[in-house]
């Protein structure tokens, strides 16, 4: 499946992501940010479906709120985006 993740400075954040994300109709997941794209192993990230990705990151940055990285993930793994 084709998704991103936006990486969060802490569980705390990533869950007020996905409470804003929510507010603004976008349905999304908080997990722990996969051992390969974490520097310190102890990261958590937002689950977002491609389609919403560009709407997501608009919503976030309404609510003043960054992701420290954004990775699209599809057949191929993890690309990180520049934005």
């Amino acid at each position: 499946m084709d998704y991103y993740l936006f990486i969060a400075r802490s569980v705390t954040q990533a869950q007020h992501m996905a409470q804003i994300l929510s507010a603004c109709g976008i349905r999304a997941s908080v997990l722990r940010t996969p051992a390969s794209l974490s520097e310190r192993g102890c990261s958590h990230a937002v689950k977002i479906r491609a389609e919403k990705w560009s709407a997501a990151l608009s919503c976030l940055n309404r609510a003043q709120l960054q992701p420290l990285h954004i990775y699209h993930q599809d057949a191929n793994g993890y690309n990180e985006v520049s934005v």
